[in-house]
């Protein structure tokens, strides 16, 4: 078992690692790999369900929990098709945590992929903090963050804060890397955007070329980091410290 939980861990770590880099540098990941690291982790689970050494609905319910949830997150436009995936892959590799390796935090989920999931999750928001550090301190050098855009609501103001950065306009990568957070009004001027739409890589390409046209310097965009990243780093989280959100749940209880 423990040589097993070895093969999962490091199955699992290199399929993460490997769709992260190829996510990043192309925004593509092959359906191959799901079926490279998967392949060899529905095996041991079928070894591990002949030898009697894991009950079926300990191998079924993880599976299925993760793929229920990753198809409703891809329903409502939250994943994409590779997310989907990769959860599918990871809960097959890895359904129940390992006990080669006790977590700093000593806390998981039961239903072991919630754990990857919540801290994946976590790891996806904490990039929002990072994109807000960085335009506060763009704010405190001078640059005019909202120019253009005085009218618009503060709250809208403060999202994209967390979700965007202002480039200039003639640095922009365009789809699929980056999507522009701000569109040519009809009433003439510019109105930000607080989703973009990231299926429609034309209509983007677009409007950085409307923008261009109407002799824009600085653009808002939206970066399109993978969450392929996020779930690795929500994975080594999850075996290296254990469920972040049940702990922090557990000491507000504790109060």
């Amino acid at each position: 078992m423990i040589q097993l939980e070895a093969v999962r861990i490091l199955l699992s770590a290199t399929m993460l690692g490997y769709a992260s880099w190829s996510d990043l540098r192309t925004r593509e990941v092959s359906d191959l790999t799901w079926i490279v690291f998967g392949a060899p982790g529905l095996l041991m689970d079928v070894y591990e369900v002949a030898a009697g050494k894991v009950s079926p609905l300990n191998l079924a319910v993880p599976v299925l929990f993760s793929s229920a949830l990753s198809f409703a997150l891809g329903y409502l436009g939250l994943f994409g098709g590779a997310d989907f995936k990769a959860f599918v892959a990871l809960a097959v590799l890895q359904p129940y945590p390992p006990r080669l390796i006790r977590p700093v935090l000593g806390v998981v989920s039961v239903v072991y992929p919630l754990t990857v999931f919540s801290n994946s999750a976590l790891a996806g928001a904490s990039f929002g903090l990072v994109l807000l550090f960085r335009n506060m301190s763009a704010a405190r050098r001078g640059s005019p963050l909202f120019e253009g855009h005085e009218s618009e609501a503060p709250w809208r103001k403060l999202i994209i804060l967390f979700s965007g950065v202002r480039v200039r306009l003639e640095s922009v990568r365009g789809p699929p890397f980056q999507y522009p957070l701000e569109v040519p009004a009809e009433e003439g001027g510019r109105r930000l955007v607080l989703m973009p739409d990231i299926e429609d890589d034309e209509a983007a390409a677009e409007v950085f070329g409307r923008l261009r046209r109407d002799g824009v310097a600085e653009v808002w965009v939206s970066h399109t980091l993978p969450f392929l990243v996020f779930i690795a780093l929500g994975y080594a989280v999850s075996l290296l410290v254990g469920d972040v959100a049940i702990w922090a749940l557990g000491l507000i209880l504790s109060q």
